[in-house]
């Protein structure tokens, strides 16, 4: 008999144990395909020229705006863009990331590299508020700002899903002067975890 009453306590205990580590698992994260708490996003951006990269004869810029509104996206004249737009400045060598606002302080990309024809950034989500979606522009300047070309309208990539990717091609030979190391051919953007 007691070893009867033995067998039924631990039957009732692993029973018990095992209901709370499926609970426990399920209320740990119960929201679905987005990241647990402690996993940061990150907006990866990539931009293809027709030629070769060259940031000594000209700028490269991307843009972003997180006001979360697609209806005022960054335009391709840098002279219109809103204190809180984002860019990111490859020019002589050097990548520079800063709020357009005057006065902001430089910030740190993730990453960022170039070769050939690509040039490519990786910013975490946080450092730009954390926003829901971002309106992407991709343009190419003389040293003067001068635009020699830029996407045919600014995309939209929504920042709240892992994995989500956006593609954007532009006109081919619209680069005027700037020639076929200015002449943007695709920019894609996607969202990956920062670790």
């Amino acid at each position: 008999m007691r070893i009867v009453n033995t067998k039924k306590r631990a039957i009732i205990l692993f029973l018990i144990i095992g209901t709370l580590a499926v609970v426990t698992g399920c209320a740990r994260w119960p929201y679905g395909p987005e990241p647990e708490p402690s996993t940061e996003y990150q907006l990866e951006i990539t931009v293809e020229v027709a030629g070769e990269i060259n940031s000594y004869s000209g700028i490269y810029y991307i843009v972003l705006d997180t006001d979360e509104e697609s209806i005022d996206g960054p335009g391709d004249d840098l002279f219109f863009w809103d204190d809180d737009f984002y860019y990111i400045k490859l020019e002589t060598d050097f990548f520079y990331f800063a709020q357009v606002e005057e006065g902001s302080p430089e910030l740190d990309l993730t990453d960022y590299s170039y070769s050939e024809n690509e040039l490519q950034v990786t910013i975490a989500l946080s450092d730009l508020g954390s926003p829901s979606s971002i309106d992407i522009n991709v343009i190419t300047t003389d040293s003067d700002n001068n635009t020699y070309d830029h996407l045919d309208g600014y995309f939209t990539i929504n920042t709240t899903v892992l994995g989500s990717t956006v593609t954007r091609e532009d006109s081919a030979g619209d680069s005027g002067e700037g020639g076929a190391d200015f002449d943007i051919v695709k920019a894609t953007a996607e969202i990956t975890t920062l670790y």
